[in-house]
């Protein structure tokens, strides 16, 4: 967690740029995800935006950043105010008022544990390039280009498709995916068309 550099004049549109509207976009687009996180608040100003909360877990925390990192009109993501919920057994999530994952615990249920039955380590970000496909950047990262599909799920809901990506978006590859003896992923077919640039949902460059 702590401060993260994005790219202002990329990611998804957004008409207006005065600081409620960015806040009020932001939030939504963080709530569309259905993303677990509790208490969430989001405050913008001039291209920085702060979060706070709790999330169940270091992928949606991570989402979160990524999410709002990724607006068009963000350029700095700090999170130190947010923070995933630790874990023991018989560990139960906070009563907090805001869940955005209608699924996620409520208060006095008790939490999932995290990968492994401890804490995820922080997933590497990287940044696309342009010509990038999610096959390529597997293959750089992960030394097999088979495994985009992985890098596909833990993007997920932040991506829709394999093949839409875009120069300057900001991914994430999970650190258990550099782990030895992860499965290959089979049918590399979708995630081979280059980012050529940004849709027509995206800024232009």
């Amino acid at each position: 967690m702590g401060l993260f550099d994005f790219i202002k004049e990329i990611g998804h549109k957004d008409k207006e740029t005065d600081r409620d509207r960015m806040q009020q976009d932001l939030m939504a687009a963080v709530t569309k995800a259905g993303l677990s996180i509790q208490n969430f608040q989001i405050k913008y100003d001039k291209g920085l935006a702060t979060l706070s909360g709790v999330a169940l877990t270091q992928k949606d925390l991570e989402l979160a950043r990524l999410i709002v990192g990724n607006h068009r009109g963000v350029d700095k993501v700090n999170d130190d105010g947010l923070r995933v919920a630790p874990y023991a057994p018989g560990h139960t999530v906070p009563e907090t008022p805001l869940v955005l994952n209608p699924n996620a615990p409520r208060p006095g249920a008790q939490a999932a544990p995290a990968s492994g039955g401890g804490t995820e380590a922080p997933a590497m970000m990287v940044t696309v390039k342009k010509g990038d496909t999610l096959s390529k950047i597997a293959q750089q990262y992960l030394g097999n280009a088979n495994l985009y599909q992985a890098i596909f799920e833990a993007n997920r809901p932040m991506l829709k498709d394999p093949d839409e990506i875009f120069p300057g978006q900001v991914l994430r590859i999970p650190a258990e995916l550099k782990s030895p003896g992860q499965a290959q992923m089979q049918n590399p077919t979708p995630g081979q068309f280059p980012a050529q640039g940004p849709s027509s949902t995206h800024a232009p460059m």
